[in-house]
């Protein structure tokens, strides 16, 4: 059985598909500036062809990067997203764009602050200002080769003058950025924990009503494919309302997130445990082989009448088990009512006991067409 609990996409792949956006978005930012760089050269202030040349070095940079994420190498990284080494590549590129835009370079500086916004998708304050510090310190470079290489063509002062500016408006802009990119990290964590708290329980940590729901429309799908079918099992806890007329509720709780635990560790990782209500739970379990499914439902049954809750004083906790196997044409909700009418045949045969509903799928083909 898929693993009904997390999200049909793997976490991991939904993250390279997310830097893949990311490294999209970078290349969306590329065009406009080619066909300014275009209109630069057109103008004269660009040496001709110089447009095609850098185009194609540095979508062959971003080639490498897409490469790297499609083949899973980035995952190798520390920087999965390699968002500061996609960022110092686009530095590069503005900076063989300074050294020949000749008068156009003071206009051509905006391209840097632009780099350094990127960094809010992903950088903390810190590296944002290394980022920063990485720009301000490439245009000093321009301005050192120029001096050297181009000194008639160069005026100096003018030149300083932009690099306290560019240096100032970094200044201004890494804070900036940085502080944005705090506030997306909180609130990329406070949407967490929001999602979580609306999947689970609050009381036994198992998932919700709700989620149960949308996991079990998801489950029966994925049958309806062809995929081999599960055993749906409701487990209710015996006696629960005595144990709180006893004890109190606050033991009651103590109870459910016991036995909720117990189950979960009787679990394989593929399988899947929902608080249905009350001191009921339902368990999905994957069902490809039937014959053993009454041996794991038993396992399940034993090992939580084993358990000791300090609590109670030695009382033991016992529960009964009802469950049924999808068949063709179950929706959730005859799904859930064959394992509830399995479950009241564990409790009037005695409670602590296994009831399984294995032959429907049989019964049910054995049925005359209707005409």
């Amino acid at each position: 059985m898929s693993q009904p609990s997390a999200v049909e996409v793997d976490p991991v792949e939904r993250k390279q598909a997310l830097r893949t956006q990311r490294l999209a978005i970078a290349l969306a930012v590329y065009a406009p500036c080619a066909l300014l760089l275009y209109l630069v050269e057109w103008f004269g202030f660009l040496p001709g062809g110089f447009t095609l040349v850098w185009a194609g070095l540095f979508a062959g940079a971003n080639l490498l990067f897409f490469l790297l994420i499609r083949s899973r190498l980035n995952l190798r990284f520390a920087d999965p997203s390699m968002t500061m080494a996609q960022m110092s590549v686009a530095i590069a590129a503005v900076a063989l764009i300074l050294y020949h835009a000749q008068a156009a370079r003071g206009a051509l500086l905006m391209f840097l602050p632009v780099i350094v916004v990127f960094g809010v998708l992903q950088l903390s304050t810190a590296q944002v200002l290394v980022m920063g510090a990485l720009a301000v310190l490439t245009y000093a470079a321009v301005i050192l080769l120029l001096a050297i290489n181009r000194p008639a063509s160069v005026d100096l002062r003018l030149e300083w003058v932009q690099w306290i500016a560019l240096t100032a408006t970094l200044a201004v802009l890494c804070a900036l950025v940085g502080y944005m990119s705090g506030v997306r990290q909180r609130l990329s964590q406070s949407l967490r924990t929001i999602r979580d708290m609306a999947q689970h329980d609050a009381l036994t940590g198992a998932f919700n009503r709700h989620h149960l729901a949308d996991t079990l429309e998801r489950e029966i799908g994925r049958c309806e494919r062809a995929s081999p079918a599960f055993l749906a099992l409701m487990v209710d806890i015996d006696h629960f309302k005595r144990i709180n007329d006893r004890h109190g509720h606050l033991v009651g709780d103590e109870v459910l997130r016991l036995v909720a635990q117990e189950i979960r560790a009787a679990l394989r990782k593929s399988d899947y445990v929902a608080r249905y209500g009350g001191e009921e739970f339902v368990v999905l379990m994957a069902a490809a082989d039937p014959a053993s499914s009454p041996a794991a439902c038993e396992r399940l049954r034993a090992r939580i009448a084993r358990m000791v809750a300090p609590q109670l004083a030695g009382e033991p906790v016992t529960v009964s088990i009802g469950g049924a196997a999808y068949r063709e044409g179950d929706t959730a909700a005859s799904l859930l009512e064959r394992a509830d009418t399995a479950l009241y045949r564990a409790k009037h045969g005695g409670r602590n006991r296994v009831e399984l509903d294995l032959s429907a799928a049989a019964d049910a083909d054995a049925q005359p067409p209707r005409i």
